[in-house]
């Protein structure tokens, strides 16, 4: 009974918080937010504890008008990091294993400048499809694209677009094995 009442506790304090929070979400424990209104959580999902959901509004002198969009039934286990400077989209049906990192920004990069950390972000869209299952510790940077039911194997980086019904491992990631539906299995990708 006690566990209920965390729940809808919690479920309650983070409607309040966002900009839109679907139905029957369960929030298992503390997420750290920033940003909130901009980020949109789609009914039946699931969120672990320890996450940090942030989306920036402003980044030093930076204006920002970010939108973080997680479609319904996606399942977020513990200790996941996303954050949005301007589109992160995940899809309806999306397994994302702890310890993973989604960003659609990074720092800028001119050596010659001020610090990396004082330098204006740089994003482009991230887009990750529905049904995708990302496993333990994977990291998708910005601009990445991950096609629908595609799975990436733990402690890959995936840092460009990934084709649908594929299963890609590796740093970068690299499509290892394709879905047939023919024949109804998984077929090894020949280099």
């Amino acid at each position: 009974m006690f566990k209920k009442i965390k729940l809808l506790y919690l479920y309650l304090f983070y409607k309040k918080k966002f900009g839109n929070l679907g139905s029957r979400v369960r929030i298992l424990g503390k997420i750290h937010t920033t940003n909130p209104k901009a980020i949109h959580i789609g009914s039946k999902c699931q969120i672990g504890h320890y996450c940090r959901i942030e989306s920036f509004s402003n980044y030093g002198k930076q204006e920002l008008s970010p939108k973080l969009i997680i479609k319904e039934n996606t399942c977020i286990e513990h200790a996941v990091h996303m954050y949005c400077a301007n589109s992160l989209f995940i899809g309806r049906g999306v397994l994302i294993a702890s310890g993973c990192m989604i960003t659609d920004n990074n720092h800028g990069i001119n050596p010659e400048k001020e610090n990396y950390v004082q330098q204006p972000l740089m994003f482009k869209e991230t887009k990750i499809s529905d049904g995708v299952w990302l496993g333990e510790n994977v990291s998708v940077l910005p601009g990445s694209h991950i096609g629908e039911k595609t799975i990436i194997g733990a402690n890959s980086v995936v840092s460009g677009s990934i084709p649908p019904y594929c299963i890609a491992v590796g740093n970068p990631a690299k499509v290892i094995k394709k879905y047939n539906f023919q024949i109804k299995s998984w077929e090894k990708i020949n280099d």
